[in-house]
């Protein structure tokens, strides 16, 4: 460190040294970006420069009073509640970033985009539909064809609106909207009829949000059955509803239909209540992990190697303590080490198959 501090040092005292702030070595290398006559175009990504062509606004106040300035014509103009005006104003970058290209950086933001909103209306549904966690991508083919203001749409405000209240986070919102468009088109009540539905089964309110969240196909019918028999399965075998909140991932579509089946087949397997209901509370991983598709894989990839019915058993009974995801890919690299080392493929069926947990741990 020491010796950086006299290099740095060095550095400052020499005259032939130019130290440039940051960012502005591209701008002064540019002769062409200090013209004071044209009009200046802006993005979030850049910086803007003002009329004697000098470094001007940085990057966050611009970002600041673009927010502002769209907060304020979707919440005065259009007449949107200020809590979603303020929210999709702070989430929706691209969106900005695509305005403020279309203004002038020489003049005030907040005023030039004003003025350009005023003869310029945009798709409100663009900032709304990123500020709920989608990209321009995802999107695109969501945009209403006849509808460029988010108030002509009062029931997907309302049904937005009963989801936030209920607890989901409004960024998590746009995976609902693209798994289940529907739900957002319901009539008055229906959606919150629908939730109270399954709280009836004995779930939470912080629990249920979680399910919806990761999987909000089931608002889209009647109580899904496949849901219903998941929750009876881990009731009889001495599980709070608690366990679906600690281990559900938000991230990733749960399939409850998987889990059902993976339940059935422990059972077909030999296992026991207490021993299944022992296997989930020390390894949940096993239900919960991707709906269970970690460890599906892994139940295949035994099978591929001959691994019987008891095999199969005796492995889950004495699982080491290590995420499904990880003993499969150790697992996998056990094969091609032994495969690489040049060891027999029925030599290497009978070790993958007769201690996998001791296995996995090698590497």
């Amino acid at each position: 460190m020491r010796v950086w501090s006299v290099y740095v040092v060095s550095l400052v005292k020499s005259s032939k040294t130019k130290f440039w702030p940051s960012g502005l070595l591209q701008i002064a290398q540019s002769p062409e970006l200090y013209g004071t006559t044209r009009s200046c175009r802006v993005g979030l990504t850049g910086v803007s420069l003002n009329n004697n062509g000098k470094l001007g606004r940085t990057r966050g106040v611009t970002l600041r009073l673009a927010q502002d300035a769209i907060m304020e014509y979707l919440h005065f103009t259009r007449g949107l509640p200020f809590m979603d005006a303020e929210f999709i104003s702070k989430n929706s970058p691209q969106f900005l970033d695509r305005l403020l290209q279309k203004v002038d950086a020489r003049e005030d933001i907040g005023a030039s985009i004003s003025r350009f909103l005023r003869y310029h209306p945009i798709n409100e549904f663009e900032p709304f539909f990123e500020s709920l966690g989608l990209s321009p991508s995802d999107y695109a083919r969501l945009l209403p064809r006849e509808r460029m203001f988010l108030m002509d749409d009062q029931l997907l405000l309302e049904n937005y609106h009963v989801l936030c209240e209920y607890g989901i986070a409004r960024e998590k919102m746009g995976s609902i909207y693209k798994e289940a468009p529907e739900i957002f088109r319901y009539d008055r009540g229906l959606l919150m009829l629908k939730i109270c539905a399954y709280e009836k089964l004995g779930l939470s309110q912080s629990t249920m949000a979680k399910v919806i969240a990761a999987s909000p196909y089931l608002l889209t019918g009647d109580v899904d059955k496949d849901f219903f028999e998941v929750l009876e399965s881990l009731k009889n075998l001495g599980f709070q509803f608690t366990l679906i909140e600690e281990n559900i991932s938000e991230k990733d579509c749960f399939r409850w239909s998987q889990i059902l089946e993976l339940l059935c087949f422990f059972s077909k397997i030999g296992c026991d209540e207490e021993q299944l209901s022992e296997l989930i509370r020390h390894h949940p991983g096993i239900l919960f992990e991707g709906s269970g598709d970690k460890t599906c894989s892994l139940i295949g990839y035994l099978l591929k190697f001959g691994s019987s019915v008891c095999e199969i058993r005796s492995m889950f009974l004495q699982f080491p303590n290590v995420q499904v995801g990880k003993f499969l890919s150790n697992l996998r690299q056990c094969f091609l080490f032994l495969t690489e080392i040049g060891v027999p493929p029925e030599d290497i069926s009978k070790i993958l198959r007769l201690i996998p947990c001791g296995w996995v741990n090698v590497l």
